[in-house]
């Protein structure tokens, strides 16, 4: 039976579809469907499925970047959730035996892939002496694994990754981040995460205490089309990324843990 997290149930009821069952379920129900109540419906389905939406709110939401490329950092420290997990899930369904193959011989990154790729630029170039990195195993699938492979192929020297402790979620690495700092005396971080994620993650360091510099990747910088405003597989995805940080940051407020 496979394990969901909290995450996971997050994201099953997000989906900016899910309402509009309910909504629809109400107004079949009722005895008197109205004209304005089937109107609310459409303007919600067509809000939630255009890119406009999670264009306007999320350039809003992005937060600016603070990395200083003329100087140098300890450590670089790259948020997990890079991998394709469900991609390795149904191969490992098809032919258990196999996923250690895929593993091995295969990186199969998700949508937060420029993380990793901005951390190992970061360290090739210079700009940080360390990668840091979780420690990361989600429905049996290790990323740290995967992605350890990933920077050897990449050719960065294993001198300069360092994996901290087994985390799964962002409160958790920056928990972890701090210990790890403060056991090896690293005192200046460089925290990589995608842009819709860095309000989120920065709030969640700096309440641990530790004051990185702030390095977004995977800014959407489309512009304004007509294309924004006709709805599309894509724009319902991008409104459900948009709940998620939004719904996340404020749970996370109102636990008083930012």
């Amino acid at each position: 039976m496979p394990f969901y997290t909290a995450q996971d149930v997050a994201r099953f009821f997000l989906n900016p579809l899910f309402p509009v069952f309910f909504i629809g379920l109400i107004l079949f129900l009722k005895k008197e469907r109205t004209r304005f109540g089937l109107l609310l419906l459409l303007v919600y389905l067509y809000a939630v499925s255009i890119p406009y939406t999670s264009q306007v709110v999320m350039s809003r939401w992005w937060m600016d970047d603070t990395v200083d490329r003329h100087s140098r950092y300890d450590a670089a420290v790259v948020l997990g959730g890079m991998v394709d997990y469900k991609w390795y899930v149904r191969h490992a369904a098809e032919n258990e035996e196999e996923i250690f193959k895929y593993i091995s011989d295969y990186q199969q990154l998700g949508q937060s892939s420029a993380r990793i790729l901005m951390g190992a630029a970061a360290v090739k170039s210079g700009l940080a002496d360390t990668l840091l990195l979780s420690n990361v195993s989600i429905q049996g699938v290790n990323e740290t694994r995967i992605l350890l492979d990933l920077l050897e192929r990449q050719g960065i020297d294993a001198g300069k990754i360092a994996v901290h402790g087994k985390v799964r979620n962002t409160l958790a690495e920056a928990k972890s981040v701090k210990a790890y700092c403060e056991s090896k005396g690293i005192k200046r971080i460089l925290l990589i995460t995608s842009a819709n994620h860095m309000r989120r993650a920065a709030a969640l360091f700096r309440k641990q205490g530790l004051t990185p510099d702030l390095l977004s990747v995977s800014r959407d910088n489309r512009p304004i089309t007509r294309n924004s405003f006709v709805p599309s597989g894509d724009g319902l995805e991008d409104t459900y990324g948009m709940l998620y940080e939004l719904v996340g940051y404020t749970a996370y407020l109102f636990q008083g843990k930012l």
